[in-house]
């Protein structure tokens, strides 16, 4: 039987970290070490069972990695703390896989530079059914160059960054080499790329792709039910990744097998 993979969630008290959580906890390939929050976060110091309503496991909620080893650490936190957890897993040659979205670009650069010592993963939705949806995109592209693309995506009142990742990324398989520019309240341009940003309820993460062409119209869209698939997504690429040499890799990577 192979040794469990020792994991780190940071970002384990938020809407994905908590799932992360039940499902590393429940899955014998991976062993916890740790549980990462932010310094100031009200679940410091508390044990990690009381995140999601079972029993104490005797790991609490830390704001330091110091003397943790680990094998991979999964992360979904807020982008203040993401080049610090970079630097750390550069120094300590331990697995990144993140999902954190709302970068700027200095931190973009800094995953570059860490995929040189390292193996990391960033993407800005685990789910596979997204990345087979990018590609997709790509091959649309390629026959209809002339075709208008627009997306709309919609998320819950708690995501701060807008666009989401997932639908900045939708645009760049369509417009790679382009910048984004906002350009009305809940609007933005991507290259020729219409994205529009709609926050309301609760909803997990829905992404809408219109395409008009001369004679016809294709509508893609992907609705996420539950944010478990972008947990489960994240722990199967943090499976995937684990003993793979340095370098940058994608969810391409996980669907080739």
């Amino acid at each position: 039987m192979n040794q469990a993979i020792n994991v780190i969630i940071s970002g384990v008290s938020g809407r994905i970290g908590r799932k992360l959580l039940k499902l590393v906890l429940a899955n014998p390939q991976f062993n916890l070490v740790a549980g990462l929050v932010s310094p100031t976060s009200q679940y410091l110091g508390k044990d990690l069972g009381d995140l999601i309503g079972i029993d104490e496991i005797g790991l609490t909620a830390t704001d330091s990695l110091v003397e943790v080893k680990a094998d991979v650490v999964i992360d979904f936190a807020h982008p203040e703390g993401f080049d610090e957890l970079v630097d750390y897993c550069v120094l300590s040659e331990i697995a990144l896989v993140s999902g954190t979205t709302g970068l700027n670009q200095a931190s973009f650069d800094r995953i570059g530079q860490a995929a040189k010592y390292t193996n990391v993963m960033w993407t800005s939705n685990f789910s596979l059914n997204i990345q087979i949806l990018k590609n997709l995109l790509q091959v649309i592209k390629q026959t209809n160059p002339d075709g208008k693309f627009s997306i709309t995506e919609t998320h819950h009142i708690h995501k701060k960054d807008a666009p989401s990742g997932t639908a900045i990324s939708l645009a760049q398989a369509i417009e790679p080499r382009s910048s984004m520019i906002k350009t009305a309240e809940d609007t933005y341009l991507l290259g020729d790329v219409i994205i529009h940003a709609i926050r309301t309820g609760e909803v997990p993460g829905i992404h809408e792709v219109t395409i008009e062409l001369d004679n016809e119209t294709m509508v893609l869209k992907h609705e996420s039910h539950d944010p478990a698939i972008f947990a489960q997504g994240a722990l199967d690429a943090a499976l995937w990744i684990h003993g793979k040499p340095a370098g940058l890799y994608d969810l391409n990577s996980v669907l080739m097998g």
